[in-house]
């Protein structure tokens, strides 16, 4: 393990090579730090005019911690409201009276959605997110979701020395390279406070995929002690993969948004980096990007597999979050997978991706076989247990469409029946209101193999499928 000192974790040339990539030159800090400036005067002029006073705006995001990688600048401005009438004048609809006067001012505007709404400037040709919050004393106590983020951006600030903020950009560009950088619900992985966290705790990168190694889920991390008693920790945050305390609220789960598959993940691509070092490994903005895959691409990557996949297209009326569309995505996967299992059908794998558009996504599904055999084997009660056993006679002996009753060698009564269902497709499509939510109402669905399905696909979902269809990521691939 190494000493959480710093200068002493020793980066491999790997990691040096990759930090000379990601970590960004001074003129491209000179370019982010006049944008930020630019913004919040516009930001503040913009208030101003628009009558709003008390307010205090604030620069947030990995570029105020100065953990950020070159070419995927974070720049955020919160509008720090007073908490006694923050959520009144949010709900009274700031974001458009300032995203009208921003407009007026000649800027280019987006309007998200999340806990409530905010803004996507362009300002210098750089991105700035416009985030309106509430001006907490204390960061236990927030009326929004966002309004720890000061409390989170002076803690950082406060542990980390300018090597662990480049430490902190290598584990950004290695969690983003093997795929499980951001909490939000297309990902269930690490966010960027998560692993500055990781960072200040352990110290450097190294340090932490050597941890990994021990970690068991739940894996728990309490940097500042808030709790002497663990098991008060996995009560508190029951069911989680990995709890790793807030240090600036002891009441929240930072980790809460990992998965279990995301920690296994970084688990065994953490592994096999310590044994093998390799620069495919870590995310380096502005690389050479991979052409977008053509069809023929995709079945040859699945062949004999590509009839045994179904792939079911949903297809919005109206553009969608992309966390309320990946919401719909993964409950309906969820809602597929049991339907099909109920009817005996085994499923090798199964996903979803939600588009980038807002409008439309894919669930996978690749099953051992699409079809099954016409009989199925149904066991009853052992001989004696008489009257259950007569019943169940009584009951098959009759039923002309069944073979059997019979008694198996070791004492049990069974019975072959024809399936209901042996096509998976004709399952799902027969059945489709047990395994689509109410979110899904007013989707155009359709549900075919992937042969018949590969047309209707678009450039983003053919990437997808196709890394699905490698299986092995390529960091798990050998060398060559």
């Amino acid at each position: 393990m190494y000493a959480k000192v710093p200068g002493a974790c020793k980066l491999a040339r790997v990691e040096e090579e990759i930090l000379s990539a990601i970590k960004p030159s001074k003129k491209e800090k000179e370019r982010a730090e006049e944008a930020a400036r630019r913004a919040k005067s516009l930001v503040e002029n913009a208030l101003r005019d628009l009558g709003i006073t008390g307010v205090n705006v604030t620069i947030e995001g990995s570029y105020a911690k100065d953990t950020w990688i070159s070419g995927d600048l974070d720049l955020d401005l919160f509008i720090l409201l007073p908490p006694s009438e923050c959520l009144d004048v949010i709900k009274s609809g700031i974001v458009d009276r300032l995203a009208a006067k921003l407009s007026s001012m000649g800027l280019t505007i987006e309007k998200h959605y999340a806990q409530h709404p905010y803004l996507r400037v362009l300002v210098n040709d750089i991105w700035v997110e416009i985030v309106p919050g509430c001006a907490v004393p204390d960061p236990d106590k927030p009326v929004t979701a966002v309004d720890r983020t000061p409390f989170h951006r002076q803690y950082v600030i406060s542990k980390m020395t300018p090597e662990m903020r480049d430490e902190a950009r290598l584990l950004k560009s290695f969690m983003k390279g093997v795929g499980v950088y951001g909490a939000e619900i297309a990902i269930q992985g690490f966010s960027g406070y998560l692993v500055e966290l990781l960072i200040i705790h352990y110290g450097c990168f190294r340090s932490v995929l050597e941890a990994a190694q021990s970690w068991r889920p739940p894996v728990v991390i309490d940097i500042e002690n808030h709790y002497r008693d663990k098991r008060v920790l996995l009560k508190k945050f029951k069911d989680a993969a990995m709890i790793v305390v807030d240090p600036v609220d002891p009441d929240r789960n930072v980790a809460a948004a990992v998965s279990r598959q995301s920690l296994a993940r970084f688990i065994v691509a953490s592994l096999l980096y310590l044994n093998e070092p390799r620069k495919d490994f870590f995310y380096v903005p502005g690389a050479v990007e991979k052409p977008r895959p053509l069809p023929g691409k995709v079945l040859a990557v699945y062949g004999s597999r590509a009839g045994n996949t179904i792939v079911a297209l949903f297809e919005s009326p109206q553009k969608l979050p992309p966390d309320n569309l990946w919401g719909i995505a993964k409950r309906v996967l969820r809602a597929a997978i049991r339907l099909l299992e109920h009817w005996g059908f085994r499923i090798l794998d199964a996903g979803a991706y939600a588009s980038e558009e807002g409008r439309r996504f894919i669930v996978l599904v690749e099953l051992e076989s699409r079809t099954l055999p016409q009989l199925q084997l149904h066991l009853g009660p052992p001989a004696w247990n008489t009257s259950n056993a007569y019943r169940f006679i009584e009951k098959y002996r009759a039923d002309e469409t069944a073979v059997g009753p019979w008694i198996t060698s070791n004492g049990r009564l069974a019975v072959a029946r024809p399936r209901r269902y042996r096509d998976a497709i004709a399952l799902l499509r027969d059945r489709m209101s047990e395994w689509l939510p109410s979110s899904a109402q007013g989707f155009t669905v359709s549900v075919a193999t992937l042969p018949e399905a590969i047309d209707r696909l678009q450039g983003d979902e053919l990437a997808w499928l196709l890394e699905t269809g490698y299986k092995a990521p390529h960091w798990m691939k050998p060398r060559r």
